[in-house]
């Protein structure tokens, strides 16, 4: 069993380089095969056909393990956990490979009903959930769209990641700080 899940997950890392290069229709099944250093075959044996293997790859580019594991851990305040989310979010696109996945993915979303699925978990239903406990801390409702603008101020340092001035900690520090300047209690 676990060799079967050894060559699955050399097999996914392969397509997700040779398609954050060359795009999911432009890269082929060779180039993958040659990356993950395993015959087509074996590849058709695990994913059956290249949409398959698209929509493993795009999956992975979408931050729904992060977010869901920052919804399960306890939080001592509204800094902590903004800054634990907007951490485990930008962790998670160290990975320049990852990055230009999740861009594709973005782009691609409905083409494949399984990815635009686990998009709407990360962008709905779970950051809601992080944002229910955020307004339970800073005691005030927080509109939609400006809970979308923390997520497309982390989105903007994932596009922009070589060119950004900041660590990716001090980012999301002075993103956490300056959000919740916003919503600090007036005296």
């Amino acid at each position: 069993m676990k060799e079967k899940e050894n060559k699955e997950n050399k097999i996914l890392k392969a397509a997700i380089k040779v398609f954050s290069k060359k795009g999911y229709d432009l890269a082929t099944m060779d180039e993958i095969a040659k990356e993950a250093k395993v015959s087509k075959g074996i590849i058709f044996f695990y994913y059956k056909k290249k949409d398959n293997l698209i929509k493993n790859a795009a999956i992975k580019s979408v931050p729904v393990e992060e977010i869901t594991a920052v919804n399960k851990r306890d939080h001592k305040n509204a800094r902590e956990l903004l800054m634990d989310f907007g951490l485990s979010f930008l962790k998670k696109y160290e990975n320049p490979e990852l990055r230009n996945l999740l861009l594709m993915t973005m782009a691609n979303r409905e083409r494949f009903k399984q990815i635009d699925n686990a998009l709407r978990l990360v962008c709905f239903q779970e950051m809601d959930m992080i944002f229910s406990k955020l307004e339970k801390f800073v005691d005030q409702n927080i509109p939609v769209p400006v809970r979308r603008g923390f997520l497309g101020s982390l989105l903007c340092y994932v596009i922009w990641w070589n060119d950004n001035e900041m660590s990716p900690e001090d980012y999301v520090r002075t993103l956490t700080d300056s959000f919740l300047n916003i919503f600090s209690k007036k005296e």
